[in-house]
């Protein structure tokens, strides 16, 4: 797992939303297809036919293994047999967001397909807004503008976040068209999605070496977050900052350190036999 188990009640307030829905709105489902691969193929057969869409599908020489990984769009249907036992393969992992629009599910998937692959300095990338561990940090990002033609008229956006509980976007009042090609990102923007991402790539390398069994996905974060914040003003070599990290997920309370414990902990590791 990635994210700490989807809360119980997550698909009872899925199905509330969907009942409370105003007429003409719809309510759909982004899941990024990454986490289980050819997921979507199960979901399409207890959907009603043309419920769903894929986003990769436009991509040149889309082929099934690339459909297997892509991020889809469904339509959620509270009726369908079936959905929700699948649906709940998706728990521990940042594969699941919710849409409420007014958009017909081809106009949201041509909206949200456009923003699958953008440019940074001339550079080509896969955009990851689908992972909902990237979302927050990606809209957060974007300027107004972007937002706008990412989300279109939406009017509301959640998304299961770290701790396995829905979590809204701040939805822009701006509506925009859908972007016709790639969209660019600055360096600045460019640079603050890479941070964002860097305590998920830390924990990566820190897997390779220990278990992480029995420990929370979003405390095994919130601890390395704030291990990277300190390190920062500590300047500390590339070699150093990963023992420190290792240090730091060591001790199972260290994701409540504030700045300052987390400083005085730096000075006591750095005095250790492991800098010595």
């Amino acid at each position: 797992m990635l994210i700490d188990p989807y809360e119980d009640n997550w698909l009872a307030s899925l199905n509330e939303w969907s009942s409370g829905l105003e007429e003409q709105r719809q309510l759909y489902l982004l899941i990024d297809g990454v986490f289980i691969p050819g997921l979507y193929r199960k979901v399409e057969k207890v959907l009603s036919p043309g419920a769903l869409r894929l986003l990769f599908e436009s991509l040149p020489s889309c082929s099934d293994r690339t459909r297997d990984v892509s991020p889809f769009l469904m339509r959620f249907d509270v009726h369908a047999m079936g959905l929700p036992k699948l649906l709940a393969e998706c728990s521990g992992w940042p594969m699941v967001s919710a849409i409420e629009t007014d958009e017909t599910l081809d106009e949201l998937s041509q909206r949200l397909a456009a923003w699958c692959v953008v440019y940074s300095d001339g550079q080509r990338f896969n955009f990851r807004f689908p992972d909902t561990r990237r979302l927050p940090g990606i809209f957060s990002a974007l300027h107004e503008e972007q937002r706008a033609q990412l989300i279109g008229p939406a009017h509301r956006w959640a998304y299961i976040d770290r701790e396995g509980r829905w979590r809204d976007l701040a939805v822009p009042k701006l509506n925009a068209p859908a972007i016709q090609s790639p969209p660019e990102l600055d360096d600045k923007q460019f640079g603050q999605m890479v941070s964002d991402s860097e305590p998920d790539s830390m924990l990566e390398r820190i897997a390779y070496l220990q278990n992480f069994r029995g420990e929370k996905p979003s405390g095994l974060h919130a601890a390395v977050t704030q291990a990277l914040r300190v390190a920062e003003t500590q300047r500390l070599e590339p070699d150093l900052l990963f023992k420190w990290c290792r240090t730091v997920v060591a001790d199972g309370d260290a994701g409540a350190l504030d700045e300052g414990s987390m400083l005085r902990k730096m000075a006591e590791w750095k005095q250790s036999a492991v800098i010595a």
